[in-house]
């Protein structure tokens, strides 16, 4: 295998903002932490927070890293996030083709992540 122990990253103007959203939303605890640089273990993987220089024009918040997480109700995580200052951007209901409801999200720092539920197919 030569690509292993993934890791998302997520940009962030205030680094203990960030920590506070993810560790109250997802329950998640760092396995490193720095004014800088932050590392949450997700178990099969790792998302890291990063802050952001003021003077480096080439890094920003990202709209959507590829981080979605499986959750059993949306609405129950949508709840905390909103309450720990994320906001919801879109949420697909299932249909005949994609067993899941999927919900678009952006962090407090403007990093874009997804939940998914899986419901099965309509009837």
């Amino acid at each position: 295998m030569n690509g292993r122990n993934p890791i998302f990253i997520h940009y962030v103007h205030d680094m203990g903002r960030a920590r506070r959203f993810y560790e109250s939303v997802f329950e998640v605890s760092p396995s490193f932490s720095s004014p800088g640089w932050t590392t949450l273990n997700f178990g099969s993987f790792e998302l890291a927070l990063h802050i952001l220089s003021p003077d480096d024009m080439d890094e920003a918040p990202l709209p959507h890293a590829g981080l979605n997480l499986e959750v059993d109700r949306i609405e129950e995580i949508q709840s905390l996030i909103e309450k720990n200052g994320g906001t919801m951007i879109e949420l697909r209901e299932a249909d005949s083709s994609v067993p899941d409801r999927v919900a678009t999200f952006r962090d407090p720092e403007g990093n874009g992540f997804e939940l998914r539920q899986h419901v099965g197919f309509p009837v």
